[in-house]
């Protein structure tokens, strides 16, 4: 890959987040819990169920309905009465009741008075209400981990980076001052073109580090959900201040899929109470009154031709028997509960073992940060030495290039072992559901 090549790539790159906005991982999470459609859609979903409870609620209100009915009637219904009229010889008498003009207008309130599973339909309404907000809980940390993971991707990315531009410049100072000795006749054409080759592949790996660095951009991007060009604001120092592990198993309970079982269990337990209560009585009070018109021609306004009626009443409804339909219907509530009770145990103790091994981890990646950080830091020095014993002919071309090699393979387990620490961060408070 030629030098123009590189130079235009970068160019293209540097112009495109010249005006990049620095962001705070705190501050990208905040704006994806803002952007991501999932998010919001579950918040409906939180909306729906509070709107349900009220539905609930708005029942034991006052049901009033009213009705009219505006009639002509063209032609009366004959009604046949098994006698005769005085004076007429026969056996029935055929007659037609009515007026053709039938206004009738009524107002109809019914009001509950009792009814055995209201207050357990309150709770359950509350309970799925809860179901849904822990719901939107989950995504939100399934949200924040992504986004975590895509600010880390980026920051270790850049690192490469940087080891990539430090790798090229000490190639490119191996093949000048090589191009200079081979000038004055003190190395061979073929080393001079080992260090022509070492040269060029640490311009490819700068360009593939570039690459690599803008495509961490871009997902990091679309994990929060903004075409805004952003880009990390925290060092990598500051994100790799780590305080001490103090595990403790027993922070598993803070788990959201812990307290979504937990629900679960609550539900069934009030549905079994549900079916049960409906045996029970259900008992309305109801009234009407109604005005209607019986005339001749359509006219509301005719006097004398309004009559007026009205009742109340209370209406039962009780359930004789049901073939046991209720009783069987609870047990499948109740084998539902047992099965919630297995799962809460199994959760509870996957995620204890999720997080010991996630503290285990961390624990293991730090460990192996500090260990890697001295690595390259000798291997720093050791480079600096042998550059300097280069240049003044103490040394080989070949030495140079092992020590070389020890030092990229040192940055290599450096950037590796970043990666693994700020992933395995992550994990270990997920685990322990503080994410």
């Amino acid at each position: 890959m030629s030098n123009k090549t590189i130079l235009n790539f970068f160019f293209v790159f540097l112009g495109f987040y010249a005006n990049a906005q620095k962001i705070s991982l705190s501050d990208a999470i905040q704006k994806g819990l803002e952007n991501r459609i999932e998010l919001k859609t579950q918040a409906l979903n939180v909306e729906l169920s509070i709107a349900e409870n009220k539905k609930n609620q708005a029942k034991w209100q006052p049901q009033v309905a009213a009705n009219g009915d505006v009639r002509w009637n063209t032609q009366l219904q004959t009604t046949v009465l098994p006698f005769a009229l005085p004076g007429s010889s026969e056996k029935q008498t055929t007659v037609r009741l009515g007026r053709p003009i039938n206004n009738t207008f009524g107002l109809q309130v019914e009001q509950k008075i009792y009814d055995g599973s209201r207050k357990l339909e309150s709770t359950v309404a509350q309970a799925q209400t809860d179901f849904q907000k822990n719901n939107l809980e989950l995504q939100a940390i399934a949200i924040k981990q992504s986004i975590s993971e895509a600010y880390y991707a980026v920051i270790y990315y850049q690192e490469k980076l940087t080891l990539a531009e430090n790798s090229e410049k000490r190639a490119r100072i191996y093949w000048e001052t090589a191009n200079e000795k081979a000038s004055q006749g003190l190395i061979i054409k073929s080393e001079l073109d080992k260090f022509s080759l070492d040269l060029s592949n640490a311009q490819y790996n700068l360009t593939k580090s570039k690459q690599d660095y803008e495509l961490s951009l871009e997902e990091f991007r679309y994990k929060i959900g903004t075409d805004e060009k952003l880009i990390p604001s925290e060092s990598l120092q500051n994100i790799l201040s780590y305080s001490s592990i103090n595990h403790n198993p027993t922070a598993v309970t803070n788990r959201i899929e812990l307290k979504n079982e937990e629900i679960n269990l609550q539900l069934n337990g009030l549905s079994a109470q549900k079916v049960l209560l409906r045996n029970r009585p259900t008992v309305t009070a109801y009234g009407n009154y109604s005005a209607f018109q019986l005339a001749e021609t359509f006219n509301p306004l005719a006097k004398q031709t309004w009559f007026t009626s009205n009742f109340i009443g209370i209406r039962a409804n009780i359930s004789i028997f049901d073939g046991k339909l209720a009783k069987l219907q609870s047990q499948d509530f109740l084998v539902r509960q047992k099965i919630n009770r297995l799962s809460i145990e199994k959760l509870t103790k996957d995620f204890q073992y999720e997080a010991t091994m996630a503290a285990n981890h961390l624990t293991i990646s730090v460990l192996n940060l500090d260990e890697s950080k001295k690595n390259i830091s000798l291997a720093l020095a050791i480079m600096e030495n042998d550059k300097f014993r280069f240049t003044k002919g103490l040394i080989t071309p070949a030495e140079l290039k092992n020590t070389e090699f020890s030092l990229q393979n040192a940055e290599n387990q450096y950037t590796s072992a970043i990666y693994n620490v700020l992933l395995a961060n992550i994990r270990y408070r997920k685990a322990i559901g503080t994410l």
